[in-house]
């Protein structure tokens, strides 16, 4: 069960959850109509075509060409079934929404979609977030390292590592979007979920190590000659409504830590955990 499911029945909430395209598949128009019988009050919509870096920015046309495809169905399987039965939501954005590849012109278009029905919808932006899932093509930078620290002592970049991220654990992600429902009407349109606190791939990887080794366990990171895709350096807004009642509470070493733990105790590749 996801990060965000399980914060809303932490607080009591009942929630109906979409789990994978094996549950729904919610391409499909009309799919959701199954929850007609519900009284459905809101919607965390957060089932995008997303991955990490190498998925995003890979250069393969079908990736790029399935990014878009498989969103822009979605939106449109989705997005009209939540208007039409009046139902606030938010929607999982993200701080990459400016980039040019097929994964930041959905994001654009999603917001800009959301932006039109009035306030109906609200935008969360994510920044980086991190927690144990799947490692795979999809898979996100830390968790691939953790994933091959927990299993073998040392992990491999794809890049030298000087690219700078600002990171958020699952957990604190989910308790801004729990909040983004709580405060529905008092959101901004947009709102940036974020630590706001800049590190470079070589210190996160020093992070990583250091939260390995408080467990007794070895992670070494080890970097790539190649640089990664350069991005415009953006600067979070962490001053909206949201942030009046929302901070992010979980340090990166010591999300780093549960990260290396969750895939230790796993025994396995890799185990998913959605928001």
């Amino acid at each position: 069960e996801g990060q965000s499911a399980t914060w809303l029945r932490n607080r009591g909430y009942n929630v109906l959850e979409v789990r994978d395209r094996g549950h729904f598949d919610l391409r499909v128009e009309g799919i959701l109509d199954a929850f007609d019988s519900y009284d459905v009050r809101y919607c965390v919509f957060l089932a995008c075509e997303v991955g990490g870096a190498k998925f995003i920015e890979s250069s393969k046309q079908d990736v790029q060409v399935g990014i878009i495809s498989s969103n822009v169905r979605m939106y449109q399987s989705v997005i009209p079934w939540l208007t039409a039965r009046n139902i606030p939501f938010v929607f999982s954005s993200s701080y990459l929404q400016g980039t040019h590849n097929g994964y930041g012109s959905v994001k654009r278009l999603g917001e800009s979609w959301i932006r039109a029905l009035g306030g109906l919808g609200k935008v969360l932006r994510l920044w980086n977030v991190y927690g144990a899932e799947n490692v795979g093509l999809k898979s996100h930078v830390l968790s691939d390292w953790a994933q091959q620290c927990a299993e073998g002592g040392k992990a491999e970049s794809l890049t030298d590592g000087w690219e700078e991220r600002q990171f958020t654990h699952a957990d604190d992600a989910a308790a801004a979007l729990g909040i983004a429902m709580e405060k529905h009407w008092e959101m901004d349109e947009v709102s940036d979920v974020s630590s706001g606190d800049w590190i470079s791939m070589r210190d996160a990887a020093g992070v990583l190590s250091a939260a390995a080794g408080s467990g007794g366990w070895e992670c070494g990171v080890s970097f790539n000659a190649k640089a990664s895709p350069p991005r415009e350096k953006l600067s979070p807004h962490l001053n909206g409504t949201l942030h009046k009642y929302w901070k992010p509470e979980i340090p990166l070493q010591e999300g780093c830590r549960r990260l290396i733990e969750e895939y230790r105790a796993s025994g396995r590749e890799g185990h998913k955990q959605e928001l």
